[in-house]
């Protein structure tokens, strides 16, 4: 490694006094280690979770409200005091100031025990419109769901059956609070539509369910503002066929025609070639005089004479 990028890393527990407060979280998001050191003049913490959904979570989380979006890394923001990145299975913490390129693919490069994995399908429906910047939170488990959505904790909305949730802020008024929203993902629409009865009954709760997806706005959400808001959401189905598609009809013809073309040549060649020598044999055989009295031919030499 460069000079300039050199690190000295010291390992962490999850009991560290760095995380001491958070530790249901980190625990909940998938933290398998953590080690903090230094680069340069920057101090460097970097969290090893367990998959890229983990990863996800931990740098929603631990980015900065203030923050803007970088090309450091496949999802970076960064502010004067604090670059956030995560790839992969990783997340890291650049504290004192903003790196470089080099010197962030230098860290992501000694890096051990990557996992690359598909993202949640859950972010493809988080609308953007009005989204205020940086405030999306990834829900795995009920820990986070008591720290980004609180008001929704005790419907138990079926994290041990596989749900996941994404909680953002949004502006819909200039001249109104913003208001929150939570989406829920779930694996079928009957689980969907069984909990989306239980998230009516949160006072104040405006609930939109759409196939598998159940989204709640609430935080003082006026009608307007919720109506708004979950008008656009929507499901849509994505259907991936795993069986091979049957084969065009054109290219079976086609090759029976090919097919066909080549024994008719062959065959004609065959019979070619046997006229060819039955007639060298009949020449041969009257040339040498080998030829039996019926076997002879009768030749008249007619004339107009």
């Amino acid at each position: 490694m460069p000079r300039c990028c050199s690190l000295i890393l010291t390992g962490a527990l999850l009991s560290s006094s760095l995380l001491a407060d958070d530790a249901a979280i980190w625990r909940e998001y998938g933290l398998v280690h953590t080690e903090t050191g230094s680069l340069g003049k920057f101090r460097v913490v970097i969290h090893q979770m367990k998959d890229p959904t983990g990863a996800l979570a931990a740098w929603e989380w631990l980015r900065s409200a203030k923050g803007r979006v970088c090309d450091l890394a496949s999802f970076c923001t960064e502010d004067v005091s604090q670059t956030v990145v995560s790839d992969d299975n990783y997340v890291i913490e650049v504290q004192g100031g903003v790196p470089t390129r080099a010197q962030v693919d230098a860290l992501f490069d000694r890096l051990t025990n990557k996992r690359n994995s598909s993202l949640p399908a859950i972010l493809s429906y988080l609308p953007r419109q009005g989204l205020i910047a940086d405030s999306a939170r990834y829900v795995l488990g009920p820990v986070s769901m008591q720290a980004f959505a609180p008001e929704l904790a005790s419907t138990k909305p079926g994290f041990d059956e596989g749900a996941e949730a994404q909680v953002s802020d949004y502006k819909i008024n200039e001249n109104q609070p913003p208001v929150r929203l939570a989406i829920f993902y779930y694996a079928t629409p009957e689980m969907a539509r069984a909990h989306a009865a239980r998230f009516k009954r949160v006072s104040g709760a405006h609930v939109k369910r759409s196939g598998v997806l159940v989204a709640v706005v609430f935080r003082a959400a006026t009608d307007e503002q919720a109506d708004t808001l979950l008008s656009r959401i929507q499901y849509e189905a994505k259907i991936t066929w795993n069986d091979v598609p049957p084969p065009s009809p054109i290219k079976p013809l086609y090759q029976l025609l090919l097919n066909i073309m080549y024994l008719s040549i062959i065959l004609s060649t065959l019979c070619l070639l046997a006229g060819l020598i039955y007639a060298g044999m009949r020449i041969y055989r009257r040339r040498y005089g080998h030829l039996e009295a019926d076997e002879s031919m009768t030749t008249l030499h007619l004339t107009s004479e």
